[in-house]
């Protein structure tokens, strides 16, 4: 099946002037097509450079010129602006093609040297103190330990050449950070306001913090909650959340923000969702705005806004379900996730179902036993009709397309 792409409807898609449903459309589309996020990726950083570009008044020598034109005076010849002969239409067009190319020229700049795979290091192979700090914390890939400074030192190395000093943890990327009540703290510090790379802010009782992701958005860190700044960079922005709760509000391309738990992986996409650890480092997700992936051992569970999910650590990876869906079909579940429920559990999740519980029969087609998806492939149906590329023989063969497609529609469904 050929695969459309979305290009020429990107700009229109950023400046967010089509329709609901062609925005919907082309969101899902970036969530699985590289080449069109990364185009979308770049138009965006134009769009944004071009947006903190200076504006300044033009002096009044200039705006003189341009009165005497329009009186049909001669004006002097010693403006940077031409003459009036030569400052047509054509000309004016000329610059406008001109500044287009400056703002092109800056973002191909800025993807060749900050992109993952370009080598910024100095002669002798290592960062430098002034590299990071140039860089700031929305290029600089920086994602080690600050604190590790195994195998650096002053003294010679075999060949006699002295070996790079540590890194100084001062230039490292950080993130701002505010202190919303009480006394939150980094490290054995209080009353900071930046996070850097590596960094651990913990807040207790009485504590609340909201941290700035980039500029991509903030996350309000709530009472009793540790977190850690993993690591910052034009392509990834990581935060790790150890315990406690989060509550992140992103406006950025799909999988720009990442949060490590330790039974999974949260992946933005382009969303506000709320987060939480328990101290046995079981986790719980409520998206109210856009998707989140959450990730574990290769398997990916698709949250849209609306809807939850679970995951226990040492048994792996809960199913979404709506946030209206009945204590029966949620109890039902949680024993197919984490408790082996197995068919029976299938039986009483298909007994107690909802509409919007389609989401969570989407993500059953590929987790139930063979036997078991006929009847959820029936469920399914029953809500969401499977669009025309779909058939009952390629879901049941787990047809990756076929799977797409259909998820799509269902989606579709969900947010009307």
């Amino acid at each position: 099946m050929v695969q459309k792409h979305y290009k020429k409807e990107l700009s229109a898609f950023i400046d967010h002037e089509l329709s609901k449903d062609e925005q919907h459309k082309i969101g899902e589309h970036l969530m699985q097509c590289g080449d069109c996020r990364s185009e979308h990726d770049r138009i965006k950083l134009g769009s944004q450079l071009a947006g903190r570009m200076e504006r300044s008044d033009a002096g009044l020598q200039v705006w003189g010129e341009i009165e005497d034109t329009l009186d049909g005076r001669r004006a002097p010849q010693i403006s940077l602006i031409p003459s009036p002969p030569h400052f047509g239409l054509r000309n004016l067009a000329g610059y406008a093609v001109a500044v287009v190319m400056v703002t092109a020229i800056i973002s191909a700049v800025y993807f060749t040297l900050f992109s993952p795979d370009h080598d910024y290091r100095g002669q002798n192979g290592q960062a430098t103190a002034t590299e990071h700090a140039e860089n700031g914390p929305e290029i600089a890939a920086i994602t080690s330990d600050p604190g590790n400074t195994e195998g650096t030192s002053s003294e010679p190395n075999a060949t006699g050449s002295p070996e790079t000093p540590p890194l100084d943890t001062a230039s490292l990327p950080t993130w701002a950070f505010e202190t919303i009540s009480g006394n939150p703290t980094v490290g054995t510090a209080s009353g900071k306001d930046r996070l850097a790379v590596g960094d651990f802010l913990e807040t207790d009782a009485a504590s609340k913090a909201r941290i700035s992701v980039a500029d991509i958005g903030n996350v309000e860190i709530a009472p009793n909650s540790r977190v850690k700044l993993v690591g910052t960079a034009a392509n990834e922005h990581r935060l790790s959340l150890e315990r406690g709760a989060l509550h992140a509000r992103i406006l950025a391309p799909p999988r720009l923000f990442i949060v490590d738990t330790p039974s999974a992986v949260a992946v933005d996409l382009g969303c506000e969702y709320k987060l939480e650890v328990d101290r046995a480092g079981n986790s719980f997700l409520h998206v109210t705005s856009g998707f989140v992936a959450l990730e574990r051992d290769g398997r990916e569970s698709i949250v849209p806004a609306g809807a939850m999910c679970m995951t226990k650590k040492g048994k792996g990876l809960g199913t979404p379900f709506s946030a209206e869906t009945s204590k029966a079909f949620r109890t039902a579940l949680e024993r197919f996730d984490f408790a082996s429920g197995g068919s029976r559990a299938v039986q009483a999740m298909l007994d107690n179902r909802g509409f919007y519980d389609m989401v969570t029969l989407w993500h059953l087609l590929s987790r139930v036993h063979k036997a078991d998806r006929e009847k959820v492939y029936d469920a399914l149906a029953g809500y969401v009709e499977p669009p025309s590329d779909v058939t009952r023989d390629g879901i049941l063969s787990l047809d990756k397309e076929m799977l797409a497609s259909w998820r799509a529609e269902v989606e579709s469904a969900w947010f009307e």
